[in-house]
Order: C-alpha cells, then structure tokens, then sequence
C-alpha cells in the first residue's frame, strides 16, 4: 500500500491548509466535524502522518482526538501539529510546538465538534463497533452512484467506504451500481457519512463516504466480496 498522509484541520482553515500543505504520498482530508471517520480511516490505512490543524489540537475536543491516536502506538505513524508560518503551512511535532515561540489562538469549540469528538472516542474505544469485517478492494473499483461515478475504497456485507464525484450528504438514500464482469450489481444504500475533498492534483471536487446497504442479500454481496476485495479483512485495534 502507497504512504498516506491524513490531515484533520478545522472547517474555517481547511482550504488554506490543503493547498498550502504539502505532505509526502496520498493525502486524505478530514474536518473536525469528521473525526470519527477519520480514526476509521488512520486504523485502515495505518498513514506515515497524522497532522492535526494546531488551532484544533489546543481544543478539549482536538487534545483529546490527538491522545487518543497517540494511544493507538501506530508502528512509523509520526503525529505531528500544522503550524502557519509568514511563507505558508508547516508542520512540526509536539515537542518542538511547545518550544515554539508562535503564539497559536485556538478557535471556541463547537457543539458539532464536541459531538465529533465523542463519536470518535467511542468508536476508538469499542473496536467491536463495526458490525462486519471490512476488505480493501483489489483493484481500482468504479462504481455508479445515481448520475455518475464512484471509487470503491473497501466495503463489507453491510456498507462500503467510496469516493464520489457527484455531491452525497448523511442520510441521503442513492442508487448503486456495483460492475461485476459483463453484469452490474445493482443496490440501494444510505449515506452515513460524508467529507468534501478537493485534492490539489485533482480538476473536480468529490465526497468520501460511508454507506449502508438496504436492500442487498448478504450472501450476495460476501460472493462479490470475495471476488474484489483482499483476502484478510482490515484489522481492527484495541486500546
């Protein structure tokens, strides 16, 4: 698997923080709002660096989301606080912020991102959470959602991580279509969760993802599974 890099940034500096913010392999970009999909996302993809926006990590909800990927003790994953600097974004760890004579003011902390950070805590707590093992898919999988297209991330037989170019919002019921040889797996699911992306390589925006399936026969989808996706399902981690 390619080096990632996951960024977690508050809604009002996110923008300037994702084009000004250069880090090494895939970056994906999660706000405060979505911490719990981002825990979701650093157990599954195990990323090279977290960088947690500084304004955020000074929150209650933001100290605690950085204890408690620090307490995940992911092997050759550096934790590290984006700064701004007079030339633009940096980051730099924990012990050289605190040595930093750069004064940061941390933004107050919204209801919706203390409830952000609640649902991440107890999903980080409870590993048996997810109620069905969850597999990477293979190879690139293009899906059809509703009027256009969709990247498959991994999925199991009760829902699926994609990327989607049309726009998606929570609680949204769409239309998938999942290719499957010279046939399409058709489907109905509801949007769990959903962040706006818009990668600096990239020409249009598009939505990450969680859905659940509706209407699907498991046994259905766990053939497909085993078809796409790896053969070992992404491990889950304790405390």
């Amino acid at each position: 698997m390619p080096d990632v890099s996951i960024v977690i940034a508050d809604t009002s500096s996110m923008g300037a923080i994702r084009d000004g913010l250069q880090l090494p392999g895939r970056t994906m970009h999660f706000t405060s709002t979505s911490l719990a999909s981002a825990v979701e996302s650093i157990r599954a993809y195990r990323p090279k660096i977290v960088a947690v926006d500084a304004s955020f990590a000074q929150t209650p909800s933001g100290s605690a989301f950085v204890d408690r990927i620090a307490a995940m003790a992911l092997t050759g994953c550096s934790i590290r606080l984006i700064v701004q600097r007079d030339d633009g974004w940096t980051t730099m760890s924990q012990k050289e912020a605190k040595a930093s004579p750069i004064e940061i003011a941390p933004p107050r902390p919204s209801v919706a991102t203390l409830s952000s950070a609640l649902a991440a805590a107890s999903l980080a707590a409870a590993p048996n959470t997810r109620r069905a093992p969850r597999f990477l898919v293979r190879d690139p999988l293009e899906a059809l959602v509703e009027s256009g297209h969709a990247s498959v991330v991994d999925m199991s037989v009760l829902g699926a991580q994609i990327i989607s170019l049309p726009s998606l919002r929570p609680n949204q019921k769409i239309k998938l279509g999942l290719p499957d040889a010279d046939d399409v797996l058709n489907l109905v699911a509801l949007v769990a969760w959903s962040t706006f992306e818009q990668p600096a390589s990239a020409t249009e925006p598009r939505y990450r993802a969680g859905i659940e399936f509706t209407d699907a026969a498991q046994q259905t989808l766990d053939q497909y599974r085993r078809r796409y996706c790896a053969d070992h399902p992404i491990p889950l981690r304790g405390r």
